[in-house]
């Protein structure tokens, strides 16, 4: 395989597959678009809100990189981070960790086009609000769309909303969808099935979180469960182990995609990488660095509960035989018309394994290879790697892959695995696209009971550290 001139990357691969545009030209473009964070004062008292700008703010870096500003008072600058108390971080430190020292801009900023609006913040012409409560999110222009009474009983609604926010932004900014950032958009995680206005989708205090768990594949998706997982309001990480199960090494862009992974991680194994990441905000892991297949067994004392985020089927295909107690496993779309979606599904399940990761037919298969190997040999985005066509045809046939379809497939993952702690409504297939989430497709399969949670094993949550007393 012949030398790449220049790399590519997931992102911009959307506008290169889909308008031939170069590689640098999609950067360049994707440079150019400012986004600016604003926040209320109130964001300082808000452990769910926080949570939403860091989460906002570590996907708006990888999009837009070096375009991403923040609006916030001195004030709230300076208040405590809720998320890490060990950490003994700001909030505004915790925001320039993420973005760096030049995204601090002035609070007249936020008269910015693209600007997100988090708690009180004043809305400007064309801004999105980004709000919650209990477990649904919601995002829409902030001129027509007032708060929701943001009752943080769940703050994982805070990661979906952040996630939806740059959604909109992003299906705006590539021209994908004409109505983002003019629409309003929610989901709820208690019963994704309905619409937020019904009631029964608010969901409930969230009481216990999970005590171990395996995380199954650490690029984009694993990446976003940790985040998620790692946020939730925990009373003392150090008795919750994760189990980190990854064979690989980072490469540049899984640290585009992957919403923990930063530079500093290149050609480290992806379970040392994620394991210092997770050592740093308190948590205790378990790694192991092998190729999952039909051999995996689960042994005693192991965790029975696994998040699964690999991105073959063959793998999927393989979990039945590991004995895990319950899987709950999310997959995302990977070319130009599809990256937005995302499927979900849990274990056991009435469908077998064939039937819910089936691979492609052999015709399916052939068109597949005829494209890439076209848009290889004739997109001019392509051509201008460089390298021969063995090695463009390779890079064709990698995914197209946008960090905020990650975190939503994350949201939905581990609202769950906590809502099977509470006997709450079960799921067996959850379909979802970003570009028109008001057509998901949820398949219920009753409510969890103690005998799903047998063998599972579970802490009390700190709901002092959200506001709950």
């Amino acid at each position: 395989m012949g030398a790449f001139d220049k790399d590519i990357s997931r992102i911009s691969k959307l506008f290169v597959d889909r308008d031939q545009a170069s590689a640098d030209a999609a950067l360049l473009r994707r440079q150019e678009h400012s986004v600016t964070l604003c926040c209320g004062d109130d964001v300082a008292s808000s452990y769910t809100l926080q949570l939403a700008v860091l989460t906002a703010a570590s996907i708006a870096s990888r999009c837009f990189p070096g375009a991403v500003r923040t609006a916030f008072s001195p004030s709230l600058a300076r208040a405590p981070l809720l998320l890490w108390p060990w950490l003994k971080l700001t909030f505004g430190e915790a925001v320039i960790e993420i973005l760096g020292t030049d995204a601090r801009a002035d609070t007249s900023q936020a008269k910015a086009p693209h600007a997100l609006i988090f708690g009180s913040a004043s809305a400007s012409k064309d801004a999105l609000r980004v709000t919650f409560d209990g477990w649904i999110a919601k995002v829409g222009p902030a001129k027509e769309m007032a708060r929701l009474p943001e009752r943080e009983y769940f703050t994982v609604a805070g990661i979906l909303a952040a996630s939806l926010a740059m959604s909109e932004l992003f299906l705006s900014f590539a021209g994908l969808n004409i109505e983002a950032t003019r629409r309003s958009v929610g989901v709820s995680l208690w019963r994704p099935d309905l619409d937020i206005s019904d009631p029964n989708a608010l969901g409930i205090l969230v009481e216990y979180l999970p005590r171990e768990l395996w995380v199954l594949g650490l690029g984009h998706l694993g990446n976003a469960y940790l985040w998620s997982l790692a946020t939730l309001p925990y009373e003392d990480p150090k008795v919750v182990e994760f189990a980190l199960f990854d064979f690989d090494k980072v490469e540049k862009d899984n640290v585009e995609t992957g919403i923990i992974f930063t530079m500093d991680a290149l050609r480290r194994f992806k379970t040392r990488a994620c394991d210092a990441w997770l050592n740093r905000h308190g948590f205790q892991t378990r790694l192991v660095e092998r190729r999952f297949d039909a051999t995996f067994r689960l042994q005693d004392k192991e965790p029975a509960l696994a998040l699964c985020g690999f991105d073959s089927n063959p793998a999927r295909r393989d979990l039945p035989a590991a004995h895990f107690r319950r899987v709950i496993e999310s997959g995302l779309g990977g070319m130009a018309n599809n990256f937005d979606t995302i499927s979900f599904h849990t274990l056991p399940n009435p469908r077998a394994a064939d039937e819910l990761w089936p691979d492609l037919s052999k015709e399916e298969a052939a068109r597949l290879a005829e494209h890439q190997e076209r848009i290889a040999r004739e997109n001019p985005g392509y051509l201008q790697l460089g390298g021969d066509d063995c090695g463009r045809r390779d890079l064709a046939g990698k995914s197209v892959a946008v960090p905020f379809v990650g975190t939503c497939a994350a949201s939905l993952v581990v609202a769950e695995a906590v809502r099977l702690l509470h006997d709450g409504p079960a799921y067996l297939d959850i379909r979802l696209g970003l570009g028109n989430p008001g057509k998901r497709f949820a398949r219920r399969n009753g409510s969890y009971s103690a005998q799903d949670t047998a063998g599972l094993a579970f802490v009390s949550a700190n709901n002092r550290k959200v506001g709950w007393h």
